[in-house]
């Protein structure tokens, strides 16, 4: 008996993988990294696709896979190897490592299309004859511009199996498209600095006002923090957007905002002799150009975040990225308001991920 089998990574607190059948009409479908519907004690659960295997653990009650949710595979094999490495370093589950590493529906939308090669419109009589409906599909597809939603093929009557097929020949293509749900926006202010920046002595009140601010104090604020922060009229905020005073942008509104917080104390921006020292050996090891770990101890309010904030400046500077892990989601809107005043206006890749 010639069983496909394959290894399964579900989001449950359970540091393995499980061994399922793949039934015939979804064996050209699954991939590795394509989400499935498996069976799972007396429910149905998604989960990540991780390797195919040649036979199950011994003693295992084998179960079949229902069904397959993606054609392109939601993870790339760099992907899946980075939640293996996730999972061992961290001894968390890989099931939920890979959850953690897909899009949360609520903020995505996926839809997948299907597109004629040059390969496939070189020659579409001899590569689509083996299809019953292929006058149909070929029609569907000149018509929309040799591209057209994978729902729609399916409609027409094409089997996953014939796509896959024709795929593998390279005379279509498979692509998933992903897009963001539409998000409610709100109006961020900055202050807009120039080579010519007064220092404040030549600024009326209300501008300086707003300077100090935007720039030594908050860093940018959505539009409604910074009429009440600065006790301005939209109007005046209007005037100066105007005469090049500020700047002003659209940003996501992060579910976490709160529109009527207004207790916040700047970063100092300087170092204690103990933060200078902590921070010393971590350049130090930044120094050595390869991975390692180190731990920063230290007792509440004793500055731990202004040393993360400059080893992250500091990384940034070398051409690198940085990661802030926030440990309470209560703590995320006062961190990232930190990251702003740090890093400035408009500073480029900072978003919070939930």
């Amino acid at each position: 008996m010639n069983e496909k089998l394959c290894n399964v990574a579900l989001a449950v607190p359970l540091r393995t993988t499980f061994t399922y059948k793949v039934p015939d009409r979804l064996a050209a479908e699954i991939q590795p990294g394509s989400r499935v519907v498996v069976p799972f004690r007396k429910k149905s659960l998604v989960g990540v696709m991780t390797e195919w295997v040649k036979e199950a653990p011994p003693q295992t009650k084998l179960r079949e896979v229902q069904k397959c949710l993606d054609v392109v595979p939601a993870l790339t094999p760099k992907l899946l190897e980075l939640g293996q490495w996730i999972a061992s370093y961290y001894v968390a589950p890989i099931g939920e490592v890979c959850r953690a590493m897909l899009p949360p529906l609520t903020e995505l939308r996926s839809q997948q299309f299907v597109t004629l090669t040059d390969a496939g419109r070189a020659g579409p009589q001899n590569f689509f004859s083996e299809l019953a409906t292929q006058p149909t599909f070929l029609q569907k597809l000149q018509t929309a511009n040799n591209v057209i939603s994978l729902q729609t093929t399916i409609r027409s009557g094409i089997a996953i199996s014939d796509l896959l097929k024709l795929q593998r020949r390279g005379l279509i293509e498979i692509r998933q498209q992903v897009q963001n749900r539409k998000r409610r926006t709100q109006k961020i202010i900055a202050w807009k600095s120039s080579d010519g920046d007064p220092d404040g002595a030549t600024l009326t009140e209300k501008e300086a006002r707003l300077r100090n601010l935007l720039v030594n104090e908050r860093g940018p604020l959505p539009l409604p923090q910074l009429l009440k922060l600065a006790s301005v009229s939209r109007a005046l905020i209007e005037k100066f957007l105007r005469q090049g005073k500020l700047e002003s942008w659209e940003e996501a509104l992060d579910p976490a905002e709160d529109p009527f917080d207004t207790g916040y104390t700047p970063p100092a921006h300087t170092l204690n002799p103990e933060q200078e020292r902590a921070f010393g050996a971590i350049r130090a090891r930044f120094e050595l150009g390869e991975f390692g770990v180190q731990l920063l101890y230290g007792i509440t309010g004793s500055g731990k975040t202004e040393v993360y904030l400059r080893a992250v400046q500091e990384t940034l500077a070398r051409g690198k990225t940085a990661i802030v892990l926030v440990p309470e989601i209560a703590l995320t809107l006062w961190i990232a308001r930190q990251c702003r005043s740090w890093f400035g206006a408009r500073f480029e890749g900072v978003a919070v991920l939930h």
